[in-house]
């Protein structure tokens, strides 16, 4: 009686309206309440879409109600579930949702000039994953990462307003605790969190958790080896050894697997600083779930992404590593990429958000009981036992079983199962969900297997996820990839590897068992069948023209390795027709030059032109960290440095300042420490790195530094030249502008090529080069023989 008295009295009062949109403009108020099955309010997001199906920038007041709101262009995630917000006038669909196991609600409002609107949406929690726990194991912030636009209490928020339900804070080389937050903005009950660390190398990305918030942040100038064996040594209150994930593994100048020379297609590194000292490897990334795609022949957007990371895990499993596949978010934003999605579920034997055991979380990654997915959720048994197990067989056949469940708004198409790395089984799924939960009926597939092999399902589908997320750099889609079973086929209770199989066939019967064995083989069998016979010079030409004959697009790259290790000169005529075949694609016409080239310099110098020709000298040096081009000319060894400017971001890249060309100063320029320019010498190492950062690494974090040399051309002439820097760069000869790139990235050799016009005589040339953090330096070679360099300006 006495709460009703008061609100009678005006006394209570819902919060006010938050003020999202500019109020100085026209604008009205909507006022929402997202509730569950039970009527109780839920956190969410609020999508607003025009008529069209497009986007707008509505909501610039990104500082509404900040302990319930994260407020982003044309969306609001609320904690609470209810409030009031303004809405610029206009046509909009309004679209609540949460995650990617509810149902979706939609409205259509009218926003005139003081309007107000009322909507009360319901969401289905239509997916039952019971005892287990939906996870997103990289999940920066502006705050701490210094990218992105998300703070501390918008990453939380918008964790919580997507459904997931264990979340791993992944700082760039920072400790992130993202526990008092959520404590302070209420979120236990939705929300369990542990820290974690994206450790950033100049040769990769790796993600490590659980951490110590409170413990010394892991030397990121650690090799590999030593720097994983650090993480494992972190101590945590839980003593769970660190679990390992290399991020985004072929995205290039972070990409711990090209930078560390993992071979696409042999699946091994002949680099002495390379460590297999992970857990799990991400094979989808952001939004888009980058990796997953074959860069070098999809059709579909792979941006800038190498190779793919599902067949380079498909080559970890072929050889005896059970190393567990990941998907996660990388989201660094509140809306431009969503967290999530991708995201991961584990199967822990429970399932409330707010006391999840990071233990169990452990423990799942390690055997491998998970999934991940941007969509749905997969569940998949062979003979009654779960994803990670090992089962024994003794009739040749394995009997897979997967429960697909989708919220009501994501369609799936087919159902792939591979076996060792190739598709065995394809099944197309129709029809609508049944059911209140979505659960399709169970799908029974029966595989063959005659030998040990390992089993993966894959789940996806042809509509995309739109309007819940926007189509970027391509349409999302709905996807899922299970963690293998693993099958002991012979019964002997032994798992052995399918590549180890493949070698034993070689070691007893040599060429002879490769071949009757590869009647019967799938392609990524043939391709171990082919690779085993390597040891042998004769075995393995004779193999090479096996697999070079192949129709099988992975079976005659592993044909080219072989004819590189038979050193067979008589393979090189089959090495010149596969260049030359039409339907070759860049990669396989890269890989029989390198071959060529391996067997027959002279010839190769000839074969990469004619490459070049087919392809462009951009897809040539696309693969140059796999083979070496040979290129013209040298790496330029003698410079003058001076340093250190600030440089708050790239944008200072473009920021006139002396000893630029044009710029005229009375007093010399002052670098960060307050004293004036000077230049010194510095020679780059043999391999032509000139190191911009030496016993200065924390002055040259956030900074730009210059480098110069002289060029002497005996006549007028353009030349090409390379440029690989960490990170932007520009390069001026005498006054013109020759190479403007403002990009975070790592420094390789020749890893961009340019075009300088040089005088007759001596050209001054200046590097600019504006470095984010860590190592600081670049690789620059001027590809024209005659072209002189020298350090030091040449005499009058």
């Amino acid at each position: 009686m006495l709460a009703l008295t008061i609100a009678a009295l005006g006394l209570v009062h819902e919060p006010p309206t938050a003020q999202t949109a500019d109020t100085g403009a026209p604008h009205g108020t909507i006022a929402y309440r997202v509730q569950n099955e039970d009527g109780q309010p839920m956190p969410a997001r609020l999508t607003f879409i025009d008529a069209e199906g497009s986007t707008h920038q509505m909501f610039p007041n990104v500082a509404a109600a900040v302990t319930d709101l994260a407020v982003r262009r044309h969306a609001v995630y609320t904690l609470s579930g209810k409030g009031s917000i303004t809405v610029p006038i206009g046509q909009w669909t309004v679209l609540a949702s949460h995650g990617i196991e509810w149902s979706l609600d939609s409205t259509q409002i009218s926003v005139t000039d003081g309007s107000s609107h009322e909507w009360t949406a319901n969401l289905v929690h239509e997916v039952d994953t019971t005892d287990w726990v939906s996870a997103d194991f990289h999940l920066p912030t502006l705050t701490y990462s210094g990218h992105g636009d998300s703070n501390m209490n918008e990453r939380i928020i918008s964790i919580v307003g997507e459904g997931l339900e264990f979340a791993v804070a992944t700082d760039h080389n920072h400790n992130t605790d993202y526990g008092p937050t959520i404590n302070t903005l209420g979120a236990a009950a939705h929300l369990t969190a542990v820290t974690g660390n994206e450790i950033s190398t100049n040769y990769g990305h790796f993600n490590a958790f659980p951490f110590d918030p409170a413990a010394k942040v892991v030397d990121q100038r650690l090799e590999a080896g030593p720097l994983m064996a650090s993480v494992r040594a972190e101590q945590n209150k839980w003593s769970i050894v660190p679990i390992m994930q290399v991020n985004h593994p072929r995205w290039p100048s972070i990409d711990y697997f090209g930078r560390r020379s993992l071979d696409p297609i042999t699946g091994e590194s002949s680099d002495s600083r390379w460590s297999w000292d992970f857990d799990c490897v991400e094979i989808l990334n952001e939004n888009e779930g980058w990796g997953y795609h074959d860069a070098e022949i999809s059709d579909v957007n792979t941006r800038r992404s190498m190779h793919s990371v599902l067949e380079d895990w498909f080559n970890m499993l072929n050889a005896g590593r059970r190393i567990a596949a990941t998907g996660n978010s990388d989201s660094h934003a509140v809306i431009a990429t969503i967290a999530g999605i991708p995201r991961n579920y584990l199967h822990i034997g429970s399932d409330d958000p707010a006391t999840i055991d990071p233990i169990a979380v452990a423990d799942a990654v390690r055997r491998g009981e998970m999934t991940t997915t941007t969509g749905p959720f997969v569940r998949v048994t062979a003979d009654g036992q779960p994803m990670g197990s090992t089962i024994t067989v003794f009739d040749g056949n394995v009997d897979v079983h997967l429960d697909i469940q989708c919220a009501s708004w994501i369609k799936v198409n087919r159902v792939r199962i591979f076996r060792n790395g190739s598709v065995v089984a394809t099944l197309k799924v129709d029809g609508e969900q049944d059911g209140p939960t979505h659960l399709r009926p169970r799908i029974r597939i029966p595989v063959p297997a005659d030998h040990d092999s390992w089993i993966v399902a894959i789940v996806d589908g042809d509509q995309d996820l739109a309007p819940y997320l926007t189509n970027q750099s391509r349409p999302i889609l709905p996807l899922s990839i299970a963690n293998p079973i693993y099958v002991d086929a012979d019964g002997d209770g032994i798992w052995t590897a399918p590549r180890d199989w493949a070698r034993d066939l070689a070691a007893t019967g040599g060429l002879r068992s490769a071949i009757d064995a590869w009647r019967d083989a799938v392609p990524a069998e043939r391709v171990l069948l082919a690779l085993a016979c390597s040891e042998d010079a004769r075995d393995a030409s004779r193999a090479a023209r096996l697999a070079l004959s192949d129709d099988d697009r992975r079976v005659r790259l592993a044909g080219m390795r072989l004819a590189e290790a038979s050193g067979d000169m008589e393979l090189l005529p089959l090495l010149v027709a596969q260049m030359n075949r039409s339907d070759n694609d860049r990669y396989l016409s890269f890989c029989a030059w390198a071959a060529a080239d391996t067997l027959d310099g002279d010839q190769g110098s000839d074969l990469l032109e004619r490459y070049a020709a087919r392809h462009g000298w951009s897809n040539a040096r696309r693969y140059s960290g796999e083979h070496a081009l040979r290129l013209p000319g040298d790496f330029v060894r003698d410079w003058q440095v001076a340093g250190y400017f600030e440089a708050t971001d790239m944008d200072a890249l473009a920021h006139k300042q002396a000893p630029e060309p044009n710029i005229v100063h009375i007093t010399a320029p002052l670098t960060k420490t307050g004293e004036p320019l000077a230049w010194s010498g510095a020679t780059a190492d043999a391999e032509g790195h000139l190191d911009m950062a030496a016993a200065e690494i924390a002055m040259c974090e956030q900074s730009i530094a210059y480098a110069r040399c002289w060029l002497h051309s005996p006549d007028d002439r353009e030349v090409e030249f390379t440029i690989g820097s960490d990170d932007g760069c520009r390069i001026w000869v005498g006054d013109t502008l020759s190479w403007d790139d403002p990009d975070y990235q790592s420094a390789s050799p020749d890893a961009n090529f340019g075009t300088m016009a040089l005088q007759e005589g001596w050209n001054p040339v200046l590097v600019k080069v504006l470095n984010g953090s860590q190592s600081m330096g670049f690789y620059m070679r001027v590809l024209d023989t005659s072209v002189v360099a020298s350090a030091s300006p040449p005499d009058a």
